[in-house]
């Protein structure tokens, strides 16, 4: 299940962004713009707590929204997860987060997209390849291959949980790709029923390509369900 999204270029109060002209179409990764916190109510900095003047303006964080002094929000970044055409003024907390998340999105994102050859135990109990990846919107999980005809798309919105499994004889380490055997992932099927769905990682050559897929599913979970903006 692919979707064609026809995308707008927008100017907010933060800068460019380029969004999707329909909302209900948007990656589930991205954000929104942050509220921002009225400068009337804020008289000190949010971090150092330095109390503003004349000569120390105030400064509003593009991501979470609060208000800093120039020296707690002088760092500019990319913020793709807002879809911000150029960097963007953020505070020293939100730099942090944002720099994981777009390591995340430079790398592990297209990684999903490209997709991994894995085995999965079709209904005779023989384990067939098949190909999963993420859709180009970043909306569904799609699966390719002779075994898929019972296998729907999977709205990533819709996962539960994703839960990795190790050989038994490597170390338990959580970015020992090699030793990753296999995913299980939880999704809702309907408003009563959740349904498994189990990936294990396929021989050589393929081994270390699904292995490197399950990290960055693991990730893209973590990261669709952070509670708050801001938090690791």
């Amino acid at each position: 299940m692919e979707s064609s999204c026809t995308k707008k270029l927008i100017r907010s109060k933060s800068g460019l962004r380029i969004v999707t002209a329909d909302d209900n179409l948007g990656s589930p990764f991205h954000l929104n713009e942050p509220q921002w916190t009225p400068d009337k109510d804020i008289k000190h900095c949010s971090d150092c707590n330095t109390k503003f003047d004349f000569l120390r303006r105030k400064h509003h964080c593009r991501r979470c929204g609060r208000i800093y002094c120039g020296s707690c929000c002088d760092t500019r970044i990319g913020l793709p997860r807002m879809c911000f055409v150029d960097p963007v003024r953020v505070c020293e907390k939100c730099a942090a987060v944002t720099n994981k998340e777009n390591d995340f999105f430079e790398r592990q994102l297209k990684t999903l997209t490209n997709g991994a050859t894995f085995l999965i135990h079709s209904i005779d109990k023989n384990s067939e390849s098949v190909i999963c990846r993420l859709s180009s919107d970043h909306r569904y999980l799609i699966f390719d291959g002779t075994s898929t005809k019972n296998l729907d798309p999977v709205e990533l919105t819709q996962i539960k949980s994703v839960g990795l499994s190790r050989d038994e004889n490597s170390d338990d380490l959580e970015d020992d790709m090699q030793g990753i055997s296999s995913v299980e992932i939880v999704y809702a099927h309907d408003e009563l029923n959740n349904r498994k769905l189990k990936l294990l990682s396929a021989p050589e050559p393929h081994r270390r390509v699904s292995s490197s897929w399950i990290v960055a599913i693991h990730q893209a979970f973590k990261l669709l369900y952070q509670q708050e903006i801001g938090t690791e």
